[in-house]
């Protein structure tokens, strides 16, 4: 089974994991890692390694971080990076993490999606959940039933 690791600031991620939860029912071998106010980095990079072990079941493993380039991040690429090669050859962190994101790998989790397939179906879905909405953007409805 997939294994899924949601690392974010604040307990973003566990917020995340009951919103799909609450969308979906309970899922299966996610594990939610938080980098607390005030908390060592080292300690966060400690957390995502124990939960990339906890969920670690051999059909790959997909870290979900909340914002590229930060703490959870870079320390995500760090433990990734010391895996063993089997291992970090199926092991995928992806940036800007949002509910349809989750939503979609808990999904191919449930598939049994091949994880390489999986990370990039997921990419995808993050760029395709975004929208914009305003008033300027709606047709005028009169206009709408004029031929």
């Amino acid at each position: 089974m997939l294994g899924i690791v949601i690392a974010t600031h604040g307990t973003l991620s566990d917020g995340l994991k009951d919103a799909a939860e609450v969308i979906i029912g309970a899922a299966d071998n996610i594990a939610t890692v938080n980098l607390n106010h005030g908390e060592d980095i080292q300690k966060l990079g400690a957390k995502i390694q124990a939960a990339v072990q906890e969920v670690d079941q051999g059909d790959g493993i997909l870290i979900l971080t909340d914002v590229v380039s930060a703490s959870p991040y870079n320390q995500s690429l760090m433990v990734a990076s010391a895996l063993s090669p089997e291992l970090r050859e199926n092991t995928y962190v992806i940036g800007g993490v949002n509910l349809p994101m989750l939503l979609e790998t808990i999904n191919h989790q449930i598939l049994s999606t091949p994880v390489k397939e999986a990370a990039q179906a997921v990419l995808a879905q993050g760029s395709d959940s975004l929208g914009l909405w305003h008033v300027s953007l709606v047709a005028d409805e009169d206009e709408e039933d004029e031929f």
